[in-house]
Order: C-alpha cells, then sequence, then structure tokens
C-alpha cells in the first residue's frame, strides 16, 4: 500500500508547542512552485511566534520564512523556472486585486499571504510559493545567504523610509541581524551610521566604518534614526536623538500602546514612519546578496543540520553572546 510522499517539518501548534511532525508533501497548483529546502534561516519574528503567537496565526502552522532551496516541480502556468534550479524565497504573497495593490502598495496588500502565516512555510523539506516570489540564486551564492533575500529587501526598505541619508547621520537602535544589515546598507548608501546596542558580541559584529555604541545616543545629534528592536525604551532614546526634521524609522514590531510624548514632534517638527514588508525590492535585494563589499555572508554565524533544530533555535533565541544568524541546513536529497 502506498500513500502520498511525507516530509519532516517543525510545526506550532500551541504557544510554546512547537514540535517535529511528518506531514504530506505539497502538491504546487497553478502559477506556484514546489521547493525542496536547503537552507531556512531563523527570524526574531518565528522566535516570538513560537514563544506568544502575537499575530494569532491559525494554528497548528509549519513556521519558518527565509529559505533557498532547490526547484522541484513546477505547476502548471510557471515560466523561467524549472526543477533542478536553485532557488530563493520571498514570503510575502500580495493578491493583486485589492485597493492597495491597485495603488501600488502590494506590501500592503489587505489579503496579504506570507509563509508561515496564513500558509504553511519553509521549517519543512519541501515548500510551496507562487513562482514570481522566488528568484534564481546565482552559481557559487551559498544557499545561507540565498535564505537572506527577504531580510535584505526588508532592510532595503527601512533605509528608503529613512529618505535620501547620503552625507546624513543616521541612528540604528538594535545590534541583532537586521539591524546589522539596515547599518551596512545606510552606509552603502552614503551615511555616517552609529549603531546603538547592549551586547558586546553583536556589537563586535558591526563592520568597521560604522561607529557603535553601548550608551545612550546623543540628543540631537541624527538626522534619521532606525527603530531595529522591539523595545520602548529604545523607540524613546531615538525620538531624542533625533535633529528638528528629523526621522524616525519603526522597522521593529511593538507589543501593545506605545507611550509618545507629542509636544517634542510639534516644536520640533520630527516624523515618524513605518516600514513593513517592502516595495518589491527582490532583484535590488539579489544583486546585494551577491556584493562582497556588503558582507552578507557575515551575519550567518551558525549553520546547523536540520536534525538538531532544537539546538539551532535555543542558539536564536539564548545565544546573543555567540550567534547572529542561525541557519537550519536540510539533507540535500530527500
Amino acid at each position: 500500500m502506498s500513500g502520498a510522499p511525507e516530509m519532516e517539518a517543525l510545526q506550532l501548534r500551541a504557544p510554546g508547542e512547537f514540535t517535529l511532525v511528518r506531514l504530506p508533501r505539497p502538491v504546487p497548483r497553478h502559477g506556484e512552485v514546489l521547493v525542496r529546502t536547503r537552507v531556512a534561516t531563523i527570524c526574531t519574528s518565528d522566535l516570538h511566534d513560537i514563544a506568544h503567537n502575537p499575530f494569532d496565526i491559525a494554528l497548528p502552522r509549519v513556521l519558518g520564512h527565509e529559505a533557498a532551496g532547490v526547484v522541484a516541480a513546477c505547476g502548471e502556468g510557471v515560466h523561467g523556472l524549472a526543477p533542478g534550479m536553485r532557488v530563493a524565497a520571498h514570503p510575502v504573497v500580495p493578491c493583486g486585486n485589492c485597493v492597495e495593490c491597485s495603488r501600488g502598495f502590494g506590501h500592503l496588500c489587505l489579503n496579504l499571504g506570507h509563509l508561515g502565516y496564513d500558509r504553511d512555510g519553509a521549517f519543512a523539506e519541501y515548500f510551496v510559493l507562487r513562482a514570481d516570489r522566488l528568484r534564481p540564486l546565482p552559481e557559487g551564492l551559498p544557499d545561507a545567504v540565498g535564505a537572506l533575500l527577504e531580510p535584505v529587501c526588508v532592510c532595503l526598505q527601512a533605509v528608503a523610509r529613512a529618505g535620501n541619508v547620503r552625507g546624513r547621520r543616521v541612528l540604528v537602535a538594535g545590534d541583532g541581524p537586521f539591524g546589522n544589515l539596515i547599518a551596512r546598507l545606510a552606509r552603502r548608501a552614503g551615511a555616517e551610521v552609529v549603531v546603538a546596542g547592549r551586547s558586546p558580541f553583536r556589537l563586535g559584529r558591526i563592520p568597521s566604518g560604522i561607529a557603535k555604541t553601548a550608551s545612550e545616543p546623543p540628543a540631537g545629534a541624527f538626522d534619521a534614526a532606525v527603530l531595529a528592536v522591539s523595545s520602548a525604551e529604545a523607540a524613546a532614546s531615538c525620538l531624542r536623538a533625533l535633529r528638528p526634521r528629523g526621522r524616525l524609522v519603526v522597522f521593529s514590531p511593538l507589543a501593545g500602546p506605545t507611550p509618545l510624548e507629542l509636544l517634542p514632534l510639534l516644536v520640533r517638527e520630527l516624523e515618524i514612519v513605518g516600514a513593513c514588508n517592502d516595495e518589491d525590492r527582490l532583484d535590488e535585494a539579489m544583486a546585494y546578496l551577491s556584493d562582497p563589499a556588503l558582507g552578507v555572508p557575515e551575519l550567518v554565524t551558525h549553520e546547523l543540520p536540520f536534525a538538531r533544530w532544537p539546538e539551532a533555535f535555543a542558539l536564536a533565541r539564548d545565544g546573543h553572546d555567540r550567534a547572529l544568524k542561525v541557519a537550519l541546513a536540510f539533507p540535500t536529497a530527500a
């Protein structure tokens, strides 16, 4: 007796209940691609989802949204991709039909799809994604670097939302993987960058040419600030650090109501903007992944085999003194 092919996957069943399961291998529909996962990196949001499920994901759900792999099969209507091709995934899937999509804001789609949210994600041997949300990986680019396609996309969005940063002073609050990447991209855009953080190890991973501090940033010293840590205290610090007409970019989510003193916004004409997802920066991000000057591979400090997933997630959650980005490497054949 033979059944449908199965695969191993990491499924969130309830907050705090994240476990290895066997599931039927997904089948691509029209316009979709079945990807055999090679590498999936662990995002801070994955850790929040596991602990608290703050976005009320309908459970059970396979998590994971930063991934690279190999095309295993294509549904009807797919062009430009074929089995055997190495690809990187962008997990955000706009509907293309709602009012925000029609305005050109697909990243703010009212019916937004997302790996690990409304569909099973990439912490599995296989995942399915719409073909237009995949990009071929250049030969020689490691899978673990390709898995960072979407992180680079959203960090590019954060820098873009800060405005024209060339020749200006930019504060990045947060020394984690995203803060590190935003700082690199802002410097590449011509900014004078300072990263504020608390982890000596992570601050030590900030490349030369970018200043870093574990102290309170000086007041009124920056043209723009990017909040890359989920901290109301850091948000207030960023606002204090801005010059008149400065801009705060809220990149990391803040849980619950956040105290906000409006008088400084009034008298110093400050701005607060959000940076959520990205405006289809896939091709731009792919070029940056291959740029040795940006040093994206330096962000992946650990790559563990999928079989050691409990260790990998513990390291990503608790290892801020020794880890930056943790990757899960899947078997090359499944």
